[in-house]
C-alpha cells in the first residue's frame, strides 16, 4: 500500500497553487492562492474574491481546506489567525498539525450521473443542433466521459460543457472548454447501445477548478466509505 502524506509539508504543494477554503458556518467555498508556509507556524493565503472584489475572511473563523496535490487528495481544519492588509489583502491561516489524504490513481474517475449541456465552443464550427444534452458518467480534475444514445461530435471537436457541481451544500455551475479525445460504443444491441465520449478539459479558469477539484475529492471520500 502506496504511504500517503500526513503533514502539509510533505504535499507537493507550490508556492503560487491554487485551493479552496470552506467557511463551515454557514458553507461557502472560496478559492485562494498560497503564498508561503512556515512550518508549525502558519499559511499564508491570498484573500478570496467574489465577483472580482477582494475580502478578508473574520479572524477566528474555522476553515475547512481541500485541495488536489498532484494525485494526492487532502483535506484538513484550520483557523483565521491574522488578517494584514499592507501591501496587500492577505491571512495567516493556522498550521494543520495533521492532514487527510488519499492517493487517487491516474487512470482512476469517480462514477457519477451528472446532467450536462453541450455546444459548439465556437458556434457554427459544428454540424447539426445545439445545444445538446448528454449524462456525465465519471469525471475527473483533467477530464469526464460523457454518455449519449445520438451521436454529440467527433474526435477533436472542441465544445463547452455546462454541468452542476454541489460542494458541501453550495452550488456552482462549471461551464468547460473540453476536446473529444475518444468515442466508444458500449451495449448489448443496437437498440441498448450507448455513446461514450471521452473528453479533456482546457483552458479551465481557477474557479472551475477548485470546485471540480473539491466536488471530485469529496466523491473519492465517499465512495471509499470514509
Amino acid at each position: 500500500m502506496v504511504a500517503v502524506p500526513e503533514q502539509f509539508h510533505e504535499l507537493r504543494i507550490r508556492i503560487g497553487d491554487m485551493f479552496s477554503v470552506e467557511s463551515v458556518s454557514p458553507p461557502k467555498r472560496y478559492p485562494v492562492r498560497l503564498l508561503g508556509f512556515h512550518e508549525g507556524q502558519s499559511l499564508i493565503v491570498s484573500a478570496p474574491t467574489v465577483q472580482g472584489k477582494a475580502f478578508l475572511l473574520p479572524e477566528g473563523q474555522v476553515l475547512r481546506v481541500r485541495v488536489m496535490a498532484g494525485n494526492i487528495a487532502c483535506g484538513f481544519q484550520t483557523q483565521v489567525m491574522k488578517n494584514n492588509r499592507v501591501p496587500y489583502l492577505y491571512s495567516h491561516l493556522k498550521y494543520p498539525p495533521k492532514v487527510s489524504s488519499v492517493a487517487v490513481r491516474q487512470a482512476s474517475r469517480v462514477e457519477l450521473k451528472l446532467p450536462v449541456r453541450i455546444d459548439e465552443f465556437e458556434t457554427g464550427e459544428l454540424p447539426g443542433e445545439w445545444p445538446k444534452k448528454a449524462l456525465l458518467i465519471d469525471l475527473s480534475s483533467g477530464g469526464g466521459r460523457l454518455q449519449s444514445p445520438l451521436p454529440v461530435a467527433a474526435v477533436g471537436s472542441e465544445l463547452k460543457l455546462s454541468f452542476k457541481v454541489v460542494v458541501d451544500g453550495v452550488e456552482h455551475i462549471s461551464r468547460i472548454k473540453a476536446i473529444v479525445r475518444n468515442i466508444a460504443e458500449v451495449g448489448a444491441s443496437s437498440e441498448q447501445s450507448m455513446l461514450h465520449y471521452g473528453v479533456q478539459f482546457v483552458e479551465v479558469s481557477d474557479e472551475d477548478r477548485v470546485y471540480i477539484s473539491g466536488y471530485v475529492y469529496e466523491q473519492i471520500i465517499d465512495q471509499s466509505g470514509s
